[in-house]
């Protein structure tokens, strides 16, 4: 009973991941690390000619047409303007004398991890979020940290994946921090951490951050089981008419999010060009111990021409294998909900050539004129760059914008005050726009809970390596309006400025 209870458990959390991807959507940074103000433009230089001469009877010269590119008196093109200088917050370098606040002092503002480290079935390096959480760190305090102190981690804690509830109740007891940064399986600490009144930075693949004030993450709580134009939209796009589903079947999350696949293939599918669900299957079992050539064999004879999935990697992995085997892996693509992990797709890339993988945050292969992706690549450089890296820095940057809008006076209540005031907060067009204190509940038939847009962004596997396939140069994301369920293309969008 304990060994079932453990996969049970450990799929339940993981696969939230999964079913995160389902209900994604400015103006946000309300601070920004440092921030930016457009300097006023100059004025004209008024236009240094010499009258014309009096007592002269040859006619004035026409005046010149507007645009002409004449030299300047001294023949030289005039000079280009200066580019804007950066502006930070006046309040930024303030420092104020504060006492009584965890993990203040007068030189640092401490916080805490608690990681899943040891026992981490997935194989992703969730250790990498303690990565991304310190290169933002290293950002701010060599641009001279924040209310005159150091951004630090201070205690990093490995729940071990079981201990996460002993390890949130030692970090509220024993470390002095202002706040923590969560990145687990198991989150059975949330309440713990909440109650207490700790600010939470997290890695949302757990609708447990749902209704709790102080828990925050790089996205918002998703809808995992709403229809969604998305999966036949993406499905027709490669030419596709006959789909296949999986889901685990000891995942109450994986099989609401196959369950919500399902429903969108079927409510749209007049639209999508009669496109069908052929297959169907939320009865597998973390790990596929058994396999899945019975059912790769079903799809094969009724002709599934595209797999969507609410699996993890692993899993990914054992229904390509057997599309190779039964000779069928170049006439299907596969949706990826959880495979953006470049060094699993290299050593994989014959298995997944083709297929579409779905992040979000605009992946790595993107480039968007964004001055938090610059910094990103600029300080994460030697390191290797996974999901959960950038899931760091994109909360570790919350939070420094947290305690910008707080104030050089903060606690611990004044700075989740501030984050829930960020109404369009797209990490500086990195994700979809959050609004933090609309978005606390669960979307699930609640649209004021829900994204304005629903978001996606994808990339193809081409050789081994992620190529940007959603949106268009600068325009990395796919959107719909979540208000509209009619049937429409998706808009390219950015969401930088």
């Amino acid at each position: 009973m304990a060994a079932r209870f453990w996969k049970l458990a450990l799929i339940l959390a993981a696969l939230a991941l999964v079913a995160s991807a389902c209900g994604n959507a400015g103006n946000d940074d309300e601070g920004g690390a440092p921030a930016t103000t457009a300097a006023p433009a100059a004025p004209e230089e008024p236009d240094d000619e010499p009258a014309p001469e009096e007592a002269d009877d040859e006619p004035a010269p026409a005046p010149e047409e507007a645009g002409d590119d004449e030299p300047a008196p001294d023949g030289e093109p005039e000079a280009e303007p200066e580019p804007e200088e950066p502006k930070e917050p006046e309040h930024r370098h303030t420092f104020v004398p504060i006492s009584g606040v965890p993990g203040v002092n007068d030189s640092e503002i401490k916080v805490t991890s608690i990681v899943t480290i040891s026992n981490n079935a997935l194989g992703t390096n969730i250790a990498a979020y303690n990565d991304g959480i310190e290169a933002y760190f290293n950002y701010i305090n060599d641009t001279g940290g924040i209310y005159g102190r150091e951004l630090v981690l201070a205690n990093k804690r490995d729940d071990q994946l079981f201990s996460n509830q002993a390890e949130s109740l030692a970090m509220v007891e024993e470390d002095d921090s202002l706040a923590a940064f969560v990145a687990t399986l198991l989150f059975f600490g949330a309440d713990t951490l909440n109650d207490a009144g700790v600010p939470v930075f997290g890695w949302n693949i757990h609708n447990e951050f749902a209704d709790r004030w102080n828990i925050v993450g790089n996205i918002a709580p998703s809808c995992i089981g709403c229809i969604h134009q998305l999966f036949p939209w993406v499905a027709t796009q490669v030419g596709a008419t006959k789909v296949g589903i999986f889901g685990y079947g000891n995942s109450e999350n994986s099989k609401i999010c196959a369950e919500g696949t399902r429903d969108s293939v079927e409510h749209y599918s007049a639209e999508a060009g009669g496109m069908t669900v052929e297959f169907f299957d939320t009865s597998i079992e973390f790990g596929l111990a058994g396999g899945v050539a019975p059912q790769v064999s079903e799809m094969k004879d009724k002709g599934v021409d595209f797999i969507f999935t609410c699996l993890d990697l692993n899993g990914m992995r054992t229904i390509a294998q057997e599309l190779v085997k039964q000779d069928y892996r170049d006439q299907v693509t596969m949706y990826h909900p959880n495979t953006y992990n470049h060094e699993f797709v290299a050593a994989n890339a014959d298995l997944f050539e083709g297929d579409l993988v779905f992040v979000q945050f605009v992946p790595f292969e993107a480039e968007i004129d964004s001055e938090l992706q610059r910094r990103f690549f600029e300080y994460t450089e030697g390191l290797k760059l996974e999901e959960q890296t950038i899931v760091g820095w994109l909360n570790a940057h919350l939070f420094y914008d947290g305690l910008l809008a707080a104030g050089p006076e903060f606690d611990r209540a004044s700075l989740m005050e501030a984050v829930r005031s960020f109404e369009d907060y797209s990490h500086d067009g990195l994700t979809n726009p959050i609004d933090w204190n609309r978005q606390i509940p669960l979307p699930n038939d609640n649209i004021d809970a829900d994204y304005e847009y629903r978001c996606v962004n994808g990339v193809q596997v081409q050789d081994g390596a992620f190529v940007q396939w959603t949106g268009e140069p600068g325009k990395p994301w796919l959107c719909w309006e979540t208000v509209r369920t009619d049937w429409h293309d998706p808009e390219a969008l950015t969401f930088v400025g």
